[in-house]
């Protein structure tokens, strides 16, 4: 074997260990390891409390989301296609017929199922004042759950 093919063999065994190495030190390590505890949440919620806190964070978000407003609010899974109906809104009132149901799976959540109307009152592509109501009854909302000893905190996406 030549100088530079012993060189070569080196360079890809000490390349494959490193590799491995990086691998074992990246691996995840169960609950029961010797190492500090976690202090993620992992799991459905535990207490009664998590999930009475998961709820009243919930409607607090359901009335913001459908609160009277000049615009769609974001992060609240509505998409309205008043674009096709209006050149501008002037404003947005929205009635929710059934809330989506909450289903958490921290670090997330899911809520489908809710059924929403929302009429847009603005200005038509002809110019005159114009109101018009969409209806959807798969409104649904997904986040991340964030709970802690202060309480249980919802963040949509």
């Amino acid at each position: 074997m030549t100088r530079r093919a012993t060189w070569v063999t080196v360079a890809a065994i000490a390349a494959v260990v490193i590799v491995a190495g990086a691998v074992w030190a990246f691996q995840p390590r169960d609950d029961a390891s010797d190492g500090p505890a976690r202090a993620a949440h992992s799991g459905a919620p535990t207490s009664d409390d998590e999930t009475a806190g998961a709820q009243q964070r919930w409607d607090a978000l359901l009335a913001a989301c459908t609160s009277p407003a000049d615009a769609v609010p974001p992060s609240c899974g509505l998409r309205i296609p008043w674009a096709a109906d209006l050149v501008t809104i002037d404003s947005v009132r929205f009635r929710i017929e059934q809330p989506p149901q909450l289903t958490l799976t921290p670090p997330t959540f899911r809520a489908e199922g809710g059924i929403l109307v929302a009429t847009v009152t603005g200005t038509g592509h002809d110019g005159a004042a114009k109101s018009v109501t969409y209806r959807t009854e798969d409104w649904m909302l997904r986040g991340d759950v964030d709970i802690t000893r202060k309480g249980v905190d919802l963040i949509p996406w």
